[in-house]
């Protein structure tokens, strides 16, 4: 199969439609189709990176018109300032907030007015550092989510939205390839997409299985079998 393969910086797809569903993150994804009637009006979605995660806050925040900050920037941000804003918020890297109260506060904010918040870590938030007992037990309440690793099916979809929101049509011989001898992880997954797309624009060639075999043989110093 032929392809053209542009040089685009091209957002990716964040829509509903476009999310891949299997095992793997299926409770993540009815959990967050669930909202308003989740048991407190808090979720948190964790999981390594490149898991979804984003893409779910995307589906949500649409929802919601909620806010998304990363845990730096909220670290930064003055509580009154977050008062003062439409009560639905997202914390990126929700394990690296280092302002206990301020986030203790926010929660409490959160619930008494009746808005939202979306927790996204790599870790749960049974295992984050935290000094303050008051917060510690709201955390403890939130219904936390577990994006597990990618089984070969989805991580085929994975692999076929990546290049698709780079506009790069792909053989699927060369996605069954590149599963059966790449990490089988979502964030090997962007990084094989990413060093493909690179390797074919710079050297004006299709995306292809000797090109995929190419540069294992590269990182591997061996000969790797079809």
């Amino acid at each position: 199969m032929t392809q053209l393969i542009l040089p685009l910086n091209l957002a990716p797809a964040f829509e509903a439609k476009d999310f891949c569903v299997s095992k793997a993150n299926e409770d993540a994804f009815l959990w967050l189709m669930r909202w308003p009637n989740w048991p407190t009006r808090c979720l948190a979605l964790y999981g390594e990176e490149g898991c979804g995660k984003t893409h779910l806050s995307h589906i949500w925040q649409k929802r919601t018109k909620a806010t998304c900050f990363s845990s730096a920037y909220f670290n930064a941000l003055p509580l009154s300032t977050l008062l003062k804003m439409s009560p639905f918020f997202i914390l990126d890297e929700a394990d690296h907030i280092e302002k206990d109260a301020k986030l203790f506060h926010l929660y409490n904010h959160v619930i008494s007015v009746r808005g939202g918040l979306l927790l996204l870590s790599n870790n749960p938030p049974a295992h984050w550092l935290t000094y303050l007992n008051d917060l510690r037990s709201r955390l403890n309440a939130i219904p936390a989510v577990r994006i597990h690793l990618p089984d070969e099916n989805l991580l085929s979809q994975v692999l076929l939205k990546l290049f698709s929101d780079l506009q790069v049509n792909i053989d699927v011989n060369v996605i069954y390839f590149l599963i059966n001898h790449m990490e089988r992880s979502f964030e090997s997954a962007r990084k094989w997409v990413k060093l493909l797309n690179a390797r074919a624009l710079s050297g004006r060639r299709n995306i292809t299985v000797p090109l995929v075999r190419e540069i294992l043989e590269e990182q591997n110093l061996g000969e790797i079998p079809a």
